[in-house]
Parts: structure tokens; sequence; C-alpha cells
């Protein structure tokens, strides 16, 4: 039985950028449950959890054959905490900015449609007063 060093580098690189993108992730769910209390923010939290468990689940049957070792989660929590060291200040401000947005145009949509569903009913009661 022979150990590859080439295989087992490109495992705790793969790790680590899982844990990068665990904390990207991380941070785009941030600003969500910031606005969500409650149950929605249980479940984002739930989505993450499963979306970081199925990508363990895929790393430790392609890599690990079988097993999640210590390195790999010792990597991964690495690639995580340097995200959110490093790049997390970066773009967070840049989400949050994004989500507002988002949650701008939904309430701005939300009430064209009120507006446009009243109008119609307006209009609808006005055609039935013609005939």
């Amino acid at each position: 039985m022979r150990v590859d060093p080439l295989h087992q580098g490109a495992a705790l690189l793969l790790a680590a950028a899982i844990g990068i993108g665990a904390g990207l992730l991380y941070d785009l769910l941030r600003p969500p449950r910031w606005q969500r209390r409650g149950l929605a923010a249980f479940l984002l939290d739930a989505l993450f959890c499963l979306i970081l468990g199925a990508a363990f689940f895929l790393f430790a049957m392609s890599f690990g054959e079988g097993r999640l070792g210590l390195g790999a989660l010792a990597a991964a929590w690495v690639g995580f905490l340097a995200y959110h060291r490093l790049l997390s200040p970066l773009l967070l401000p840049f989400f949050v900015k994004v989500f507002q947005y988002l949650d701008k145009m939904i309430m701005t949509a939300k009430v064209f449609i009120k507006k446009f569903r009243f109008s119609k009913k307006s209009t609808l009661k006005n055609e039935k007063n013609v005939l």
C-alpha cells in the first residue's frame, strides 16, 4: 500500500477550496438572515448546512475513499477562516448592498402589482356600469 503525496495535496487543496466556498455561501446568506428572523433564518441556516454537507459528502466519496479525514476537515476550516479574515470584509458590504437593492426591487414590484390589481378592479366595475 502506497501513499501518493500529490493526491493528498490535491485533496487538501480541494478541501480548502470547499472551506472558501462555504465562507462565500455563508456571507451570501448573511444579509437575508439579518432581515428575516425566526423560521426564515432557520431555513437559511438549514440550507447552508445541507449544501456544506453535500459538498463534504461528494469530497469524501471522490478523494477520501468514502471517509472524511481530520486533515480534510482541518483544511476546510482553514479555508473558511482565511476567507473570513481576508475576503469577507471586502465582499460582505457588496452582498448587503445587492440584497438591499433586490429587496427594494421586490417591494417596488409588489406595489406595482397591487396598483395594477386595483386599477383592473376599478376598470371592470366601470365596464359593468356601462353595460
